[in-house]
């Protein structure tokens, strides 16, 4: 009787390899020698974030803030900062791909702030927040409910500030 022959090794998987993280992306506005424009900060945007930001800018507009662009340096870009007088408010920038207010409440300021009824991306922004007690810095995402979370945030900063 012949010997059979050996059995084929299976076919190997044409499966692909897996994906490779994507890039973290590049940082906005990086250079220091060319601010952006409102347009071009603003073509950055998806539409409905746009509106969110503008909703911002205008509530930020009724409180008598002014608004210029300031370098945050390489690694942040160019933002929005947002003064009332010399004293800053907050800023708006784009961070890898999305859109940001950062805001840092004095010990004062927390205390008016309605934890409670703000929605899970501003407590979840309170819990990875920086800084210490007495000046607590949020970084609270304005592509979802946050815009409107960021309000009451401002709200709770501006009882402090003078006009």
């Amino acid at each position: 009787m012949a010997a059979k022959p050996a059995a084929k090794p299976a076919p190997k998987s044409k499966a692909s390899p897996a994906p490779k993280p994507s890039p973290a992306p590049k940082v906005a506005f990086p250079k220091k020698s060319t601010p952006p424009t409102d347009a071009e900060f603003g073509a950055r945007l998806p539409a409905a974030v746009g509106k969110r930001f503008e909703a911002v800018r205008a509530y930020l507009d009724k409180q008598e803030a002014t608004e210029e662009f300031y370098y945050y340096g390489p690694r942040t870009g160019w933002a929005y900062r947002y003064l009332r007088g010399e004293t800053s408010l907050c800023s708006i920038m784009i961070l890898k791909g999305r859109l940001y207010g950062i805001i840092a409440l004095d010990a004062a300021a927390q205390a008016k702030v309605p934890w409670d009824t703000l929605t899970e991306v501003t407590k979840r922004a309170r819990k990875q927040a920086h800084g210490t007690p007495a000046l607590l810095w949020l970084d609270v995402p304005l592509d979802g409910t946050g815009a409107t979370d960021f309000k009451s945030l401002l709200k709770a900063k501006l009882v402090g500030v003078p006009a």
